[in-house]
């Protein structure tokens, strides 16, 4: 072998060993919010839940969450959240499913969500209160963005707490809404780079 094909041989070989760390770093997941049980109490209750695999979802059914000719329903959920060490910051979408039917001349239904939180030092989740308003008879899926931040700054120590989430549903004369499920999802992971040490 000469020079020439041991720098060629060397360049294939080099180009093959960064391809292989670059594919190792991109496999490796940033440690995520995950979640366990869900409890529903006020005017619903958990009829089934459904974690995804890795934890990160959950799916949630729900039973007797309904409102009815100018009924006002309320649901609280208390879902189990296991915050990862060295947690930072991290999206949470929450999607509710479910149907609203409207007579002639109804006023309308809607759907109330605000988020909160609990957990000592663990992390605060932000999002600002919903509501949609239907003005006619539909299926709706409605989605909304919650940011769960390290309640101590940059480093947590992660552990358990529980994300909070109230609803309201509410009809008026000659009208229904019927909320079935709420599917959490752990989305993106945003982290920032700080000097300070943990």
């Amino acid at each position: 072998m000469n020079f020439k094909q041991f720098g060629v041989l060397l360049s294939v070989s080099t180009i093959l060993g960064i391809n292989v760390i670059a594919t190792k770093v991109l496999a490796e997941d940033p440690p995520s919010i995950t979640f366990g049980d869900a409890l529903g109490s006020g005017g619903c209750s958990v009829a089934d839940q459904l974690p995804g695999e890795d934890g990160r979802s959950l799916s949630i059914v729900l039973d007797n969450f309904n409102a009815f000719n100018g009924q006002r329903k309320k649901c609280i959920l208390r879902v189990q959240t296991f915050i990862p060490s060295g947690f930072i910051v991290q999206d949470v979408q929450v999607l509710y499913q479910g149907t609203t039917d409207l007579d002639r001349g109804s006023k309308g239904t809607s759907l109330n969500r605000t988020y909160s939180f609990s957990g000592g030092a663990l992390g605060q989740a932000v999002a600002p209160p919903q509501t949609t308003k239907f003005t006619s008879s539909k299926a709706f899926a409605e989605q909304d963005e919650i940011t769960v931040l390290a309640a101590t700054g940059l480093c947590s120590g992660g552990g358990q707490g529980l994300l909070g989430i109230n609803l309201i549903a509410q009809s008026s004369s000659g009208s229904s809404i019927f909320v079935d499920t709420a599917d959490l999802n752990a989305g993106d992971v945003r982290l920032y780079f700080d000097l300070k040490r943990c």
